[in-house]
């Protein structure tokens, strides 16, 4: 024999090896009676209960590692809607701004008809696209009252603007509170959100002082910038953090704050449908180039990019847990064919092919990890449902949800038992080669 045919053979040899694995699932599908066989090497002996233990293990082992992925990756996407209904509920759905290259750009501000544009008028007046388009100045300012002081956003909005923040209002001041002393001047009012008057004690009537970063001339130096404030308003939006940083009065306040008349820094817009926002601003960013076009996602992209790959490193951690489960299964089903030598060299006696061997213990495989998952799914399920009538577990006060929020996904309960189901598999082609190699000579001499 050639040395050039004996490397032949060693390929086909490797080939056929290789193909074997693939074929396993073949012969499986075209030999049902090897699952029945499998089904019954799976029944405990007397002297077998220590595999039994293991097998037991390994089930539970897919089981809870089904459970937790389903279970984490549902809470983690109920927090990520929840997220979202509350983003849909604001009133900022989509913001512009303008930049340098923006007509009239002066100090980040451009006058309040930068945007009068044929062709944004009608996507601006189409109320199947837009519910709200609102000019807003917004300034960064610190607010003191009393001793304590934090740094806020100022929005001066249009008038109807702030009717519809009315909406929101859950406490508001007395109009005899707001009224002035005999001679006195009545003092601008201002919208706080509730995290905001909370962290301050601060209720409708109370009077705040607003300091300007930005410094103006004296006539002895520079001095800042402040003026007194009457509280009208507590609203509450269902954002902590927009209650505890953003602060609301009328346009014509933040404009004689800042001393500077008819002009904006942005537009805020509301969308009919919250979904279709990232589309309606791609169309309006094709509009007016010039300007900075923002929908709901990319204001808050970082958020949601934590969100996804925080989701992505818990159920890659998690998928551990059903990996050290295939493991388990692997010493199962080899001590498997360790134990049933004879009955696989009396199966190959009577004409069982290889492939038929191994997909005994491809089966044997599946059913454990198929035990596995169909128990970890209705575990899931009933672990999801609770968490979501019951309030079994309080978050701290810093949480917009005081309970866990759920949320059901059908992606999530095909794609996990899926993937649970392949790593079984996977973990099966060791321990079914070995099988379906043994000689049946030396089965029936050493069974």
């Amino acid at each position: 024999m050639t040395k050039s045919s004996t490397v032949t053979e060693k390929v086909q040899k490797s080939y056929s090896e290789s193909w074997g694995v693939f074929t396993l699932f073949r012969d499986l599908w075209r030999s049902p009676w090897t699952l029945w066989v499998g089904l019954r090497y799976l029944k405990s002996k007397k002297n077998s209960r220590f595999l039994s233990f293991i097998t037991i293990l390994s089930i539970l082992g897919v089981g809870l590692g089904v459970t937790a992925m389903l279970v984490v990756l549902s809470v983690m996407d109920g927090f990520e809607n929840e997220l979202k209904k509350r983003m849909m509920a604001s009133d900022l759905h989509i913001l512009i701004q303008p930049t340098s290259d923006s007509p009239d750009f002066d100090s980040g501000m451009v006058p309040e008809s930068a945007l009068e544009i044929p062709e944004l008028d009608a996507v601006r007046k189409d109320p199947r696209l837009l519910t709200g388009f609102w000019p807003t100045l917004a300034t960064e300012v610190i607010l003191k009252s009393g001793q304590k002081i934090t740094g806020i956003s100022l929005k001066g909005v249009p008038a109807a603007r702030i009717e519809l923040l009315k909406s929101q209002v859950v406490e508001t001041a007395d109009p005899t509170l707001l009224k002035p002393d005999t001679g006195a001047t009545q003092l601008p009012g201002i919208y706080l959100g509730q995290e905001l008057a909370f962290e301050f004690g601060l209720i409708p009537g109370d009077t705040v002082t607003l300091i300007s970063p930005t410094e103006t001339e004296g006539p002895l130096s520079s001095v800042p910038r402040l003026r007194r404030y009457n509280v009208h308003g507590v609203y509450h939006s269902g954002e902590p953090e927009q209650e505890m940083h953003v602060v609301f009065t009328t346009l014509g306040t933040v404009r004689s704050f800042v001393r500077k008349s008819h002009v904006i820094n942005q537009w805020e817009l509301s969308v009919r449908d919250f979904d279709q926002a990232p589309t309606i601003a791609n169309q309006i960013r094709k509009i007016i180039p010039q300007f900075r076009v923002q929908d709901w996602n990319q204001l808050n992209s970082h958020l949601f990019a934590s969100l996804r790959t925080e989701r992505l490193s818990m159920s890659i951690i998690l998928a551990f847990i059903i990996i050290v489960a295939s493991f388990n299964i692997v010493t199962t089903l080899t001590l498997m064919v360790l134990e049933k030598k004879k009955e696989i060299a009396i199966l190959k006696t009577m004409g069982a092919r290889k492939g038929e061997v191994a997909a005994i213990f491809v089966g044997e495989g599946i059913l454990i990890g198929g035990l596995g998952t169909i128990g970890g799914i209705l575990l899931s399920i009933l672990i999801c449902g609770a968490l979501k009538r019951y309030e079994l577990i309080e978050l701290p006060a810093i949480y917009y949800d005081r309970h866990l929020p759920v949320s059901f996904r059908l992606s999530y309960f095909f794609g996990v038992p899926i993937t649970a189901v392949l790593i079984v598999l996977a973990a099966c082609i060791y321990p079914s080669k070995r099988a379906a190699r043994l000689n049946p000579l030396d089965g029936i001499r050493f069974g």
